[in-house]
């Protein structure tokens, strides 16, 4: 049974929804390289810079929110000090 199916194997609306949005993406993005035209634009060194840091902090960001989601989904919580329990009671 995969993650996202209901008791009886078959895939939920969510999945269905998730396969017609990324056959969209697929397609605008194949109708857009279709179309593409030369720029003649000047492209100085920092242009490579930016696009580097552009996606290294998309990477770190979505590590960030697996991460984040991976610890709730286990329960992992962070204890508190034991002043502050002290104080709580």
């Amino acid at each position: 049974m995969g993650l996202n199916a209901t008791a009886e194997g078959k895939p939920t609306r969510y999945t269905y929804a998730v396969i017609v949005h990324s056959l969209f993406v697929i397609q605008i993005l194949a109708v857009l390289c279709a179309l593409a035209q030369p720029a003649y634009a000047y492209v100085d060194p920092g242009s490579g810079l930016l696009a580097f840091q552009v996606i290294s902090t998309t990477f770190a960001g979505i590590i960030f929110l697996i991460r984040r989601n991976v610890r709730r989904l286990f329960g992992a919580k962070r204890s508190r000090p034991k002043s502050e329990k002290a104080t709580m009671q």
